[in-house]
């Protein structure tokens, strides 16, 4: 295998085959070993005999201990790719929602390779929720994109208020809490 960048975490023959399927997490119980993975941290997803099966955020505070965030080892996850995926995700509700974007989901979770993160539109205000500890981290990269980019393209906002008081942070090793992002 080649050297990677990312610290590795070895998977079950069942998980493997849920992730090639397209389902987005690993349980805690499907984790074999993860070697040198941060809590938040990025890591490499591997099968028990080493096969490249994906990154994602790693947190073993979380059932949910791996969430994949891309397939392709290719990836390279600064603000570059985050931007491509705000930009996919926001285009995509435009052509869906029409004239009626001032008011819908902008990122969907899962749906748009964002784990543990939901953005709705009402009006000027974004109101975000992060129930991720590796969406967490990268709130500071993403947030600012995603207000740029939305104010770019001609909406206006007044800002990202987060909805951050729900007990299921807790069970990431979050704080709960609620306010207009700085």
């Amino acid at each position: 295998m080649k050297q990677r960048e990312f610290p590795t975490a070895f998977v079950t023959r069942k998980a493997e085959l849920a992730l090639q399927g397209g389902h987005p997490w690993v349980y805690d119980g499907e984790v074999i070993r993860a070697e040198g993975c941060a809590d938040g941290g990025l890591c490499d997803i591997c099968s028990e005999k080493g096969r490249y099966l994906g990154t994602g955020f790693f947190n073993s505070h979380s059932r949910i201990r791996l969430r994949a965030l891309s397939r392709s080892a290719n990836d390279r996850f600064g603000e570059s790719f985050w931007e491509r995926r705000i930009r996919y995700a926001w285009e995509y509700r435009k052509t869906v929602m029409g004239k009626d974007i001032d008011c819908c989901r902008v990122i969907f979770g899962e749906s748009d390779f964002f784990p543990g993160l939901t953005v709705d539109r009402f009006s000027d205000v974004l109101v975000a929720q992060t129930l991720s500890l590796g969406i967490e981290k990268q709130k500071g990269v993403i947030f600012p994109l995603l207000y740029r980019i939305l104010t770019e393209d001609g909406q206006q906002l007044r800002g990202i208020y987060e909805r951050n008081d729900v007990a299921i942070r807790e069970l990431e090793g979050m704080e709960q809490g609620k306010g207009f992002f700085p």
